[in-house]
C-alpha cells in the first residue's frame, strides 16, 4: 500500500502525536495512550511514525490540495498566473490580505508544529532498537520533511520560532519562549537537514513506497532555497546533482500529468492520489472545469466547480507563439464545444460565455476516466525536472550571461512544447534580456504549479505584478513592499509576550 495513503498508520501516529506537539500547543497530554516509551520497537512502528509526518502534505489536505485555502492554492492565487471565479476569495488574488486574514497567517503554526513533530520523532527513532540502516534512512526522510516544512516557513513568513532542542519540546510546562531564529541560523538549519538527508536517501523506492521523499527531492528543495537567496553557484551545483540522477523530460507536456503516464521519469516528487471517494484524490481538475463539459472530455461523472482560471492578461502575454502545446487543450482551454439540449455550442471568451470571461481554464491534469466524484487519481506533481532545468539556466545566466549551455537548457523545454528554435535573438542579447525571457518561459511551463510567486519575488517583480494587474495603485508600491511575506498569527506574538515581532508592515 502506498505510504501516504496508509490510513491505519496515520491514525496510529495521530494517537502517538498527542503529547508530542510544540511548546505553543495547548492540547492536553493523555498518558494512557501510546507514547514514545512503549512504541518504535519495530520497523513497522518506525514507518508509521514517519508516515504521520507526511500526512499534512497529502492531497486534498491542507498543503497540496485543490481547495481554496491550501498552501498550494494560496501560493497560486496571489500570483498573476491564477485567478478565481469566486468573489469571496478575491482578497488573496487582489493583495487585500492583512494581519487578520486567516488564509494568510494560518500556515505558520502548522509548519512550526510539523517541524517540531519531526524533531521529536527523529529523537525517538534514534533510541529505537530497529536495524541501524533502516533507522538512518527513516531519520534522513524525516530531516528532508522537516527541511521542507522549514523552507515553507521561510518562503511564506521569513524565520520562525522553531527549535531542534527536544528537551524544550518535551517539557512545555517550563514555558520557555522560543524567539524567531536569526535569518542565517534559520537558513543553516534548512541546509543542514537537506544536505544530511540527501547523503542517505535513495534515488528511488520500490513501487509500493512511491511518494516518499528521495535524494532528488532533497536536492530540489535545497537548490530552490539557494535560488531565492541568489546563491547562484550553490544553486547550479545542486541542479547539476539532480541532472546526474537520471531524470528526463517526457515526450509531450500533457503526459507529465496524465494518469496513464503516472510516476514518469520527469517527476522528482509527487503525491500519490486515488479517485475513490474516500481516497487522497487530486481535486485540481474539479476546481477548474466549467459546468458545461467540453466535448473532448468523455467522463461525465467528474464534478465541475469552476473556481480557478488563468487571467487573460497573463495568457495573452505568455502564449503568443503558435504551436505551443502548453497553451492547448487539454492542458489549457481557451474555448471549447459542448452539448446543450442536443445542440452543439461554442464557449469562447469572445461570445460572452460566463465561465471564460475572467480567463482561460488551466486544467493541467488530463482526464481520469475512473473519476466518480471531485477526486481524480492523477498524482499531484510537486517537483519536476523541467523546473530544475530552467532554474539551472537561470543560475548559469546570473553568473556568466546567456551561454550556449543556458540557452540550450531553455531550448530543451521549448522543443518539448512543440516550438523548437524559436527563441528570439533579442532574448539572448544580454544577461538582463535572457533573465526576463527565462522568467517568461517559467511562466509558460510551470503555470499554476505553485512556483510563480517565488519566481516574481526573486526577480524583484512581485509588487509590480500586482500594480500591472490593477490591484495596487501605481506610485504606491512602497506601501505594499512588505507583502513579499505574509503575517504571522497574532496569538504567537501575544503568547511570546512581545519577544516575537510581527513581520514588518503588518
Amino acid at each position: 500500500m502506498r505510504l501516504l495513503n496508509n490510513i491505519k498508520q496515520i491514525t496510529l501516529v495521530a494517537l502517538l502525536g498527542i503529547g508530542m506537539e510544540s511548546c505553543l500547543d495547548l492540547d492536553p497530554v493523555i498518558y494512557d495512550k501510546i507514547i514514545p516509551e512503549n512504541f518504535y520497537k519495530t520497523e513497522s512502528d518506525a514507518k508509521a511514525a514517519v508516515t504521520g509526518i507526511y500526512s499534512p502534505l497529502g492531497s486534498p489536505g491542507d498543503i497540496y490540495g485543490g481547495w481554496t485555502e491550501t498552501f498550494w492554492m494560496i501560493n497560486n492565487l496571489c500570483a498573476d498566473d491564477m485567478g478565481t471565479q469566486r468573489d469571496d476569495y478575491e482578497f488573496m488574488e487582489k493583495f487585500q490580505w492583512n494581519s487578520t486574514t486567516y488564509a494568510a497567517y494560518k500556515f505558520y503554526n502548522m509548519f512550526v508544529k510539523e517541524a517540531n513533530r519531526a524533531t521529536l520523532v527523529i529523537d525517538d527513532l534514534q533510541k529505537s532498537p530497529i536495524d541501524d540502516d533502516v533507522k538512518k534512512q527513516y531519520i534522513a526522510e524525516l530531516q528532508c520533511i522537516r527541511g521542507q516544512y522549514l523552507f515553507f516557513l521561510y518562503d511564506f513568513y521569513g524565520t520562525a520560532n522553531v527549535t531542534t532542542d527536544v528537551e524544550i519540546l518535551r517539557h512545555p510546562e517550563n514555558e520557555i519562549i522560543l524567539e524567531r531564529l536569526p535569518k542565517d541560523e534559520f537558513i543553516k538549519l534548512i541546509e543542514t537537514d537537506l544536505k544530511t538527508a540527501a547523503e542517505i536517501l535513495p534515488v528511488s523506492y520500490d513501487a509500493s513506497e512511491y511518494g516518499r521523499l528521495t535524494k532528488g527531492a532533497a536536492y530540489t528543495i535545497l537548490e530552490k532555497l539557494y535560488m531565492q537567496e541568489k546563491r547562484w553557484a550553490d544553486a547550479e551545483t545542486y541542479c547539476r546533482k539532480i541532472q546526474g540522477l537520471g531524470y528526463e523530460l517526457q515526450r509531450t507536456y500533457s503526459s507529465v500529468f496524465s494518469i496513464e503516464n503516472e510516476r514518469n521519469n520527469e517527476i522528482i516528487w509527487a503525491l500519490p492520489c486515488q479517485s475513490e471517494t474516500n481516497g487522497n484524490g487530486n481535486t485540481w481538475t474539479t476546481h477548474v472545469l466549467p459546468p458545461e463539459l467540453p466535448s473532448f472530455w468523455t467522463n461525465s461523472k467528474v464534478q465541475r466547480w469552476n473556481v480557478y482560471n488563468m487571467p487573460w492578461k497573463y495568457y495573452d502575454h505568455h502564449f503568443q507563439q503558435p504551436g505551443d502545446e502548453r497553451a492547448m487543450a487539454p492542458s489549457l482551454i481557451t474555448e471549447f464545444e459542448y452539448i446543450s439540449n442536443g445542440e452543439t455550442k461554442l464557449a469562447s471568451r469572445n461570445n460572452g460565455y460566463p465561465n471564460l470571461v475572467k480567463g482561460a481554464l488551466p486544467v493541467k491534469y488530463p482526464e481520469d476516466p475512473t473519476q466518480i466524484s471531485e477526486k481524480a487519481g492523477n498524482d499531484v506533481v510537486v517537483y519536476r525536472y523541467a523546473d530544475v532545468l530552467l532554474e539551472l539556466a537561470e543560475a548559469i545566466n546570473e553568473q556568466k550571461g546567456p551561454t550556449q549551455e543556458a540557452i540550450g537548457l531553455v531550448e530543451q523545454i521549448r522543443a518539448r512544447a512543440g516550438i523548437p528554435n524559436t527563441i528570439p535573438t533579442t532574448a539572448t542579447a544580454s544577461k538582463e534580456n535572457f533573465r526576463d525571457f527565462i522568467l517568461d518561459e517559467r511562466g509558460r511551463e510551470l503555470y499554476c504549479e505553485g512556483h510563480r510567486r517565488r519566481d516574481l519575488i526573486r526577480h524583484g517583480k512581485w509588487i509590480q505584478s500586482a500594480v500591472d494587474q490593477g490591484y495596487i495603485p501605481e506610485g504606491r508600491e512602497a506601501d505594499y513592499k512588505h507583502m513579499v511575506l505574509f503575517p504571522i498569527p497574532q496569538e504567537v506574538i501575544d503568547e511570546s509576550k512581545g519577544k516575537i515581532k510581527q513581520n514588518e508592515g503588518y
